[in-house]
């Protein structure tokens, strides 16, 4: 499979531009909106749909194929987002807050990564 099909296929998803677009609006106009749930939550809900499309890409062209994350893959991806940001980085900085609610934020970014990106991945590669 060439680059460009994996670039098309990962990058041009269109859950993925949106997710993308909605960020780059978030914090451009964000901040002025006030609005707590966009502030404090918003990126931590499509941050696993980005960093998750972002490493599936880097994955598919280093093997050449289009690649599908394991459920063991994004558990483990959750779990180590979580202790980095929840546990990690609360104890080394005091701009980085531990919060519930972000590991909430974490699991359904994640379940969404899942179930609109990665399941529609797994259906394109397996022949019905």
């Amino acid at each position: 499979m060439d680059c460009k099909h994996i670039t098309r296929v990962t990058l041009g998803n269109k859950y993925f531009i949106i997710t993308f677009l909605l960020f780059v609006l978030n914090e451009l106009v964000g901040k002025e909106l006030q609005w707590v749930f966009l502030d404090a939550y918003f990126n931590d809900f499509i941050a696993p749909i980005i960093f998750l499309t972002l490493t599936n890409y880097m994955m598919s062209i280093y093997s050449k194929t289009r690649y599908v994350f394991s459920y063991k893959q994004l558990i483990f991806f959750f779990l180590y987002l979580s202790f980095f940001f929840e546990c990690i980085l609360p104890m080394t900085s005091n701009v980085y807050i531990a919060d519930v609610f972000d590991l909430l934020a974490y699991a359904l970014g994640t379940l969404m990564y899942q179930f609109l990106i990665n399941k529609k991945s797994y259906e394109i590669r397996t022949p019905h």
